[in-house]
């Protein structure tokens, strides 16, 4: 009788036990992504290497950076721009109506609002009781709609909106505009595009899209995203890697080695820019994708330019993450990094992609621009890149014997109008003292 309880308890403490890591485990933690998941939370080894390109300056979209005590006063600016939008776009007998509609939209669609985050709903939750999350979707919606409605009439007529909070501020729409495009501070395109149309049903504005692509066209060049919009993270990176080399070209592991800016000019290749172009046409001698028609000189590699400043590893940053979270085996904008990571070693190739008007530095420092380049590919997996017949062609030229003796003899003897002046007579009287001595010698033999 003894031996059965001391049995019993080992048999207690284990059922007790496989409760309690069932409770731990709720019905809905789920073992894969859901497709319509899109906005994520950095992982932590991703945002500590450094952790303010990816948090918010001045405004926060979204539950995640929602009650954020650094963001407090642009709260107060939201909730302006709410009641100017009512009141200036909506008649005065149908705001209610109005008001009444969107948050019942948002309340049916909570729960589809919320599968779209790749993080604990508990959370937020937590940070949002009650009704406390619709009127949140609310409010940083409609300020959305206002600045980019504004936004469009302030490009259109410049003297509009001088004394506006936000549009008569440089650097405070610099900064909105940067934080718009941080990969943890979004809310779902489609639920944004559909509270516009009903909030804008009787009046006649531009598409939501349309006000998007004015507010980005920053980065929009000649692109225009033929897919579905995830959110104005997903619309960036549409825009910059709208024409991009073809993936299925050719097959290989990571990267080929490929030599930096300088060695490459070295050897006679010539970097070109190739401006009002989506940032990944990168055009060479032989087509780098199937539709590629226009093919450059031999030896001539046309990019289109960089820009780089304050905000570049935040947008690259932010981009990057979002394609290996959500794209892989499409990360686009992490090739094109890591293809520049290649190029540029030090500040000389920095430089030399400067003086070219490939790069164009607001950071008044190459070495600073090299150091940004060489650091935004850490933490990043080897992945076979659309890029890598690039390298291989680059490799080879720089790797012929003929490019380089040539490019050597051109640097050296031909190096400016006067070297070449003084090369092409000296080249001269060689030839005739040598033709003379031969004549001579001819001469001497038939006499002999």
């Amino acid at each position: 009788m003894g031996d059965i309880g001391q049995l019993a308890r080992p048999i207690s403490r284990i059922e007790n036990l496989c409760q309690e890591i069932l409770i731990q485990i709720p019905d809905e933690l789920e073992s894969s992504f859901r497709s319509e998941q899109c906005i994520y939370r950095v992982p932590a080894a991703l945002r500590d290497l450094n952790k303010a390109a990816f948090t918010p300056l001045v405004i926060s979209i979204g539950p995640i950076h929602h009650n954020n005590k650094k963001l407090k006063a642009m709260e107060v600016q939201k909730r302006r721009y709410l009641k100017d939008f009512f009141e200036l776009r909506v008649e005065k007998g149908k705001r209610r109506i109005l008001l009444t509609a969107l948050l019942s939209t948002i309340s049916e669609k909570e729960v589809d609002i919320c599968r779209r985050y790749v993080a604990d709903t508990s959370e937020f939750n937590s940070k949002l009781s009650g009704d406390q999350f619709a009127k949140m979707v609310l409010v940083d919606a409609v300020f959305i709609f206002e600045l980019f409605l504004r936004n469009e009439e302030y490009l259109r007529d410049n003297s509009k909106y001088q004394d506006d909070f936000i549009i008569g501020k440089p650097w405070l729409r610099a900064a909105i505009r940067r934080d718009l495009i941080l990969l943890e501070n979004q809310l779902p395109f489609s639920t944004l595009n559909e509270l516009y149309e009903l909030a804008t049903s009787t009046a006649d504005c531009f598409s939501l899209m349309d006000l998007s692509f004015r507010y980005f066209e920053k980065y929009k060049k000649k692109s225009k995203p033929s897919k579905t919009i995830l959110h104005f993270t997903d619309l960036v990176r549409c825009f910059l890697s709208f024409k991009h080399p073809d993936l299925k070209l050719e097959k290989g592991g990571p990267i080929k080695t490929l030599y930096s800016a300088t060695m490459l000019q070295q050897a006679g290749i010539k970097f070109k820019a190739l401006p009002d172009e989506s940032l990944l046409d990168i055009r060479a001698w032989e087509p780098l994708s199937k539709e590629e028609r226009i093919l450059e000189k031999k030896g001539e590699l046309h990019m289109p330019p960089l820009e780089i400043d304050n905000n570049t590893e935040c947008l690259l940053r932010n981009l990057m993450v979002f394609e290996q979270l959500h794209y892989p085996g499409e990360e686009h904008i992490c090739r094109y990094v890591k293809l520049l990571d290649s190029l540029v070693d030090v500040d000389k190739d920095v430089y030399l992609l400067i003086e070219n008007k490939v790069i164009i530095s607001k950071l008044g420092d190459s070495d600073a621009v090299a150091k940004l380049i060489n650091t935004l590919c850490r933490e990043m997996v080897e992945i076979s890149s659309s890029f890598d017949p690039l390298s291989k062609l680059l490799n080879d030229y720089y790797e012929s014997s003929w490019n380089k003796n040539r490019t050597y003899l051109l640097s050296v003897y031909f190096k400016n109008v006067w070297i070449g002046t003084g090369t092409v007579v000296g080249s001269l009287i060689l030839a005739i003292a040598v033709t003379r001595f031969i004549l001579y010698f001819v001469r001497w033999s038939l006499s002999s």
